[in-house]
This record gives structure tokens, sequence and C-alpha cells, in this order.
């Protein structure tokens, strides 16, 4: 257990790092994955009890350093993903790759919808097509990458433990 959270803590910290001090002069935004993300949204899925929760409290830190926005909001709302992911887990979840696709677009769009949603609230119209197709690359990118990520952690952990 102690092996997953540090490879949970390694691959968000690192993701993390790539993304936001590396390569955000020279990639675009949306072109970046979002490796926290990522990796609450593994704990949840593959990682259970104390150690699932303990594994997604750094990537949660993480994407709230990283992120601009209001205090403990990204922290917040990735510990609630993390949380709705588990149930996913528990009640749904099977081991294929375009079941773990599905899982994670659907994921990501809950949360761009919701910003969305929040920022309108708030009156601001920051928002145009570009924004959304980039969006949209975004959501589609890091769903890719997270098939082949999910199915080989999943499979390796499945091997340590046989």
């Amino acid at each position: 257990m102690v092996r997953q959270f540090l490879v949970v803590l390694a691959v968000s910290y690192a993701g993390a790092a790539a993304s936001v001090w590396w390569l955000s002069g020279f990639v675009p935004w949306f072109l970046l994955p979002d490796f926290p993300f990522l990796a609450i949204v593994f704990t949840g899925l593959f990682i259970g009890g104390p150690v699932g929760f303990l594994a997604a409290i750094p990537p949660a830190l993480f994407r709230e350093i990283t992120v601009s926005a209001p205090p403990w909001t990204f922290f917040l709302s990735s510990m609630a993903l993390y949380f709705f992911s588990r149930e996913i887990a528990l009640r749904l979840f099977v081991r294929a790759e375009y079941y773990i696709l599905a899982i994670v677009v659907s994921l990501l769009l809950t949360e761009s919808l919701s910003i969305v949603g929040l920022m309108l609230l708030s009156g601001s119209r920051p928002f145009s097509f570009l924004w959304g197709m980039e969006e949209a690359v975004r959501i589609a990118w890091t769903g890719l990458l997270a098939v082949p990520l999910y199915m080989d952690l999943s499979g390796r952990w499945r091997r340590v433990k046989e």
C-alpha cells in the first residue's frame, strides 16, 4: 500500500511539475494533461480504503497550488472528485479500456461545466468558441492518456499482489 501511495505521489508531482513549470512556456495549455486529476481519479478507481484517501490528498494540493482560483476551491473539488470516483469504483466499475475512457472524459466534462457555471454565476463571461474547442481537446487528450496509464499501473499492481 505504501508503494501505491508513493507511485501516485510521484506521478502527480512529476506531471504537475512538467505541465506547469517546464512545458507551460512551450506547449499550449490545452495540450498539457492534468496529471493530478488523473492521479485523483486513479486513486478513486483502483486504490481503496484509507490509503486511497491519503493518496488523493497530495494531488489535490498540487491542483490547488498550480491553478489560479479562489482559496481551497480546487482542493475541495478534487476531494469531491475522489469520493465520486470511489463511488463509481464501488458500484459501476468494469476494467475495460472504453469504460475508463468514458469515466475520465465524463468527470473532466463535469468539472469543466461546473467551472463554466460558477464563472457565469459570478458574472464573468471570458469564454468563447475557441476556448470551448481548446477545452474539448484538453478533455480528449487527458482521457486518451488515462487509458494506457491506468491499465499499465493496475496491471502491474495486480501482478505484484499475485
